[in-house]
């Protein structure tokens, strides 16, 4: 007979929608399958509704203009092959692929790069189902800085055209990897909420890919939302992370903003091995000398270990309200607000 709470987060699981605020790739690289069913069908049956997915994420991710329509290509070559899988590009694409038992899929990319200075392009990414659009990645770029850009300077007249462009189209803005300062000027010329997608809270662990309560207030004032991932060097700088670890972040996001502006994102990139996963190299000050085999935690490293979340939030004490919140409701909401 099952624990009350282990039925409790099934139930929980059954009635919400899950959505992934950064959950890797379904193509390219493309994850491998549990035997006898695909990818995306071992994902819906472990609970999982949606994937805000990254359109091009090797060699690197900055791709070229030719890069991310190579993505945009495959994606929906694999939507129209693959029946249990939904490319999600309004609101309601999301409740109907939990209707029909399928994998909903935003397509999104973490880098400008494709657009170089043309501001057009924003209008063909979107034309082709690109739903989200992050600022920049850990560089400087023409948008503004990255997290790692030691100046912190922030957003450029550019980046400000952008930011109406992507309000006037329907874009959501994503602001993971996004400076500081950049971030804050982008909440402040943006019309619309933006997302921090996938990142942890720096009051806890002092990475500059964690944001600041600064930040988090400023997202969160705007009706947005800041995702918590469970990548290790953000939840723990000192040892591999435990799901106990994970939900401290949790805790001192719920006590700074409250749960409308609080969901959650794996950014596991499930089909990306020790060879291409090249992060280390080239930016030691975010992954801080974690090892491949130690990027996830203990309790949640695999998808089919997602009952573990709700049950341990559970047992915080969060309110099932709360729980279905944090797992896809206030995403979806901002969503509302934002796509057209």
């Amino acid at each position: 007979m099952a624990e009350p709470k282990t039925q409790s987060a099934r139930e929980i699981l059954g009635d919400a929608i899950v959505l992934d605020g950064l959950g890797g790739a379904v193509v390219h690289p493309t994850p491998a399958a549990p035997p006898g069913s695909t990818y995306e069908e071992s994902l819906v049956g472990w609970g999982w509704n949606v994937l805000h997915v990254t359109l091009v994420s090797e060699p690197n991710y900055n791709p070229t203009w030719e890069q991310a329509q190579l993505a945009i290509y495959e994606n929906l070559l694999n939507f129209e092959m693959s029946p249990k899988v939904r490319h999600v590009e309004r609101v309601e694409d999301i409740f109907e692929a939990k209707k029909n038992g399928q994998l909903g899929v935003i397509l999104g990319i973490q880098s400008p790069s494709c657009i170089g200075s043309q501001r057009e392009r924003l209008r063909l990414l979107h034309k082709l189902g690109l739903r989200s659009f992050q600022l920049t990645y850990m560089e400087r770029n023409l948008l503004g800085d990255g997290c790692l850009e030691p100046e912190n300077r922030g957003l450029t007249h550019f980046g400000m055209q952008v930011v109406r462009e992507c309000n006037r189209l329907g874009l959501l803005i994503d602001c993971s990897h996004v400076g500081v300062r950049t971030t804050l000027d982008a909440v402040e010329h943006s019309m619309k909420p933006i997302v921090i997608s996938h990142t942890a809270m720096r009051a806890i662990t002092d990475n500059p890919r964690c944001v600041t309560d600064e930040q988090l207030k400023a997202v969160a004032a705007k009706g947005g939302v800041v995702g918590i991932t469970t990548y290790a060097p953000f939840i723990r700088s000192d040892r591999q992370p435990t799901l106990d670890d994970f939900l401290d972040h949790f805790d001192h996001a719920l006590a700074v903003v409250g749960d409308d502006h609080v969901s959650f994102a794996t950014d596991w990139f499930d089909g990306k091995t020790k060879v291409n996963w090249a992060t280390p190299w080239y930016y030691p000050e975010v992954t801080r000398g974690t090892k491949f085999e130690n990027l996830g935690m203990k309790g949640f490293a695999h998808r089919s270990e997602l009952e573990n979340v709700a049950a341990a939030m559970l047992g915080r004490g969060y309110s099932r309200q709360t729980i279905t919140k944090i797992l896809g409701g206030n995403f979806i909401r901002v969503l509302k607000e934002v796509w057209k």
